[in-house]
């Protein structure tokens, strides 16, 4: 039918924007339906549009549905990670967002890409960690002024920081306990095997920096080099401090979320490991 449609010269255009199973942007409102991006949309899962498509304006009415089950609105998803942290719906969140979409949309055609997708398969609080991670730390890098190539190349980085934990054990991974010393050791393998997961697709260095630094110290009590201070690279820094606030604000296995207050005073707390001045910007946001 798109087909047909093309065929008579008739323009349609979307108007609502179009999500996938994970609640992401495929298509945004006001995006010409072409026989091209029908299939693009395929791809993801979303098919039969023409029963969308209302021929007395042209417009595509309907959000998709896959199978029985209403796809999420991101709206939904950044909301709840805004009210957990008790984030303002200000510049920054906003900014974040749209430019988190934006990385995950283009990205879905990439090679690597299957390890993101993974991660919402294989322990589902990893995917949201991710999603979060990203969104701290952009809005962090909004307010410092990267531009958009920066800000583009910190969005994927932090998406793929954590797809190293893919090869530790969902026994360990979920374990409703504390960890073991030896269970900590195979977790803290996940930023090396991140850069092993990823080392084919020659990624960019600062890329490659986020996922095995972002578990480094200022003091050089992290892992996995004991590096120190500007041995570690400034987007890392970022995803540090990104990393402990969800880490700490975040439900696990084996204890209950923190306020963000609580956790940024941890991290205060902690002067010797975290950069303060990265903190005292995440303050500056939430307080705006």
């Amino acid at each position: 039918m798109i087909n047909d449609i093309n065929q008579k010269r008739k323009e349609y255009f979307t108007s609502q924007d179009i999500y996938d199973n994970n609640g992401l942007l495929l298509l945004k409102k006001g995006h010409k339906l072409t026989a091209d991006v029908k299939k693009r949309l395929e791809k993801y899962g979303v098919y039969d549009l023409e029963e969308y498509i209302n021929t007395s304006n042209n417009e595509v009415v309907k959000t998709p549905k896959k199978g029985n089950r209403t796809v999420p609105n991101p709206e939904t998803i950044i909301k709840e990670f805004a009210e957990r942290l008790n984030i303002p719906d200000n510049y920054y969140i906003q900014k974040a967002n749209g430019i988190l979409i934006d990385i995950i949309f283009e990205s879905k055609t990439k090679p690597w890409w299957i390890y993101v997708n993974a991660l919402s398969k294989y322990v589902d609080w990893i995917y949201t960690h991710s999603i979060d991670v990203s969104l701290i730390s952009l809005m962090i890098a909004i307010d410092l002024g990267y531009n958009d190539k920066e800000l583009n190349n910190l969005g994927v980085s932090t998406m793929l920081h954590d797809v190293g934990r893919l090869l530790i054990p969902k026994s360990i991974i979920q374990k409703p306990r504390e960890l073991t010393e030896i269970e900590m050791d195979i977790v803290r393998q996940h930023c090396e095997l991140g850069q092993l997961s990823l080392e084919d697709y020659n990624l960019p260095q600062e890329y490659m920096d986020v996922i095995v630094q972002h578990h480094e110290r200022l003091d050089g009590s992290g892992y996995p080099r004991g590096l120190k201070g500007d041995e570690i690279s400034h987007n890392a820094k970022i995803v540090i401090v990104a990393d402990s606030i969800d880490a700490i604000t975040s439900h696990r296995p084996y204890r209950k979320p923190q306020s963000m207050k609580n956790a940024i005073k941890k991290l205060r707390e902690e002067k010797e490991k975290y950069p303060q001045d990265l903190l005292t910007v995440l303050e500056k946001i939430m307080e705006s």
